[in-house]
Formats: C-alpha cells, structure tokens, sequence
C-alpha cells in the first residue's frame, strides 16, 4: 500500500473535512464517499448537495455534515481516493517482454487510461467537469508520488541513474499527458483511442528530451559489465 503525500498544513479546503479515527466513525465516511461514486456515474457535481448524498448514503444531512462543511468537499475526499487507486496501479505487474522505455511507458500509462475509461466519477472528478481548484492541487502534489514510483520502477528496469531531476521530468511528463486526456474527456467522456495517440506522441516526444533513444535493460547492462 503505498501512502499519499502529506497534506501541507495550509492546505485550506481538504483541512475542513473532518477525519474520522474510530472504526464506526470511518465506516460511515467511506459509505458518503460511495454514495458520491455512485451519483457521479450519472450526474454533474453541480447536480449534489448534501441533501443528495444523505439520501442516497440513508443518513441524514447532518450525519454527513459531521465530516465535511459542504459537498465540494466530500468530492475533495473522493479525488483523494481515486489518486490513491491510481497509485496502486503501479503495484500491478510490468507485462512480460517489455524492453525498451517506449515499451514501458506505454504499458503504465494504458493501465491508467483504462482504469479512467472504466470509472465515469473519477473521469468527472481529475480530469472533467468536477475538477476544482483544491482537487487540482492535491492531484499535482500527488503527480510528484507517481513520478517517484515510475523512476524507481525504470531505472530498476534499465541502466540509468535514479535522481531528483528524473522524479521532476517525469512529472512534467504526466501532467502534459493530463492535458491531452482532459480534452478528450471534455469533447467525447472519455479517453479517446485517437486521443491516446496524440497523449502516447507527446508523452515520447518529450520523454526524449532527458532520456536516450535507447536504454539498455538493466540486467543485460550488468550480464556485460
């Protein structure tokens, strides 16, 4: 399981929410994150309120009131969730035969792009119409984690060097590969085969402006040396 970056302590908007600690308590906090999964499979954000999740959760509005100070915030919460499964992602495994950087970055980001195309609220929420300022910030901050993970993850694969600019580069890289999905979700709802391309030529375009041609696979690099 790998944790989100801290919230910084002026973090403003996401430090309204009130965090439950006991079991109870955290039950009903994930059961209004569900019911707000649920209601942006069809609906805008603009379309809940509070009173819409409390009758969807079957709580009451002030039940839901206890956590968080109006429903924008409970989408916040919601977007935290959906970065964290995109997180996850990376634990799944490489698939076999991958030898080339290109290779990889195309295997890691069609993970993603399926596991967007599959959820209409987390479309809706990082890359369409709910997409608020505080969401945005968060998911820039969260870039920076799957960045990291993906350097670790390449240069295990190949032989380069880890470092503090690559974790830069390639978080630059996701978020022009962002941009290119936000269109797509905003002029067709999803990810687009046509859009996926134009994303993979950006992605490679500007991947080789740090990274060879070339990378020689790590253990054929050692089997050498």
């Amino acid at each position: 399981m790998v944790t989100i970056l801290p919230r910084p302590a002026a973090s403003g908007a996401a430090e309204a929410i009130r965090r439950p600690r006991q079991k109870r308590s955290q039950q009903r906090f994930e059961a209004i994150l569900d019911s707000a999964d649920r209601l942006l499979e069809t609906l805008e954000p603009a379309q809940i309120s509070i009173y819409t999740l409390a009758e969807e959760a079957g709580l009451s509005a002030p039940s839901i009131y206890h956590f968080f100070p109006d429903a924008g915030q409970v989408f916040v919460a919601l977007a935290e969730r959906y970065t964290q499964e995109f997180i996850e992602l990376l634990d799944k495994p490489v698939p076999a035969g991958i030898n080339t950087w290109q290779g990889y970055l195309a295997a890691r980001y069609a993970h993603g792009r399926e596991h967007y195309n599959a959820h209409t609220a987390a479309r809706r929420l990082l890359l369409g119409s709910g997409l608020s300022a505080t969401i945005r910030a968060r998911d820039l901050e969260n870039d920076r984690v799957i960045a990291e993970r993906s350097m670790a993850e390449l240069t295990r694969l190949f032989d380069i060097a880890p470092s503090a600019d690559l974790v830069e580069r390639f978080t630059e890289l996701l978020v022009i590969n962002d941009a290119i999905w936000t269109l797509s979700v905003h002029r067709h709802g999803v990810i687009t085969d046509a859009y996926e391309e134009q994303a993979r030529r950006a992605r490679e375009a500007y991947a080789r402006t740090f990274l060879p041609e070339y990378l020689p696979l790590r253990a054929a690099a050692e089997q050498a040396a």
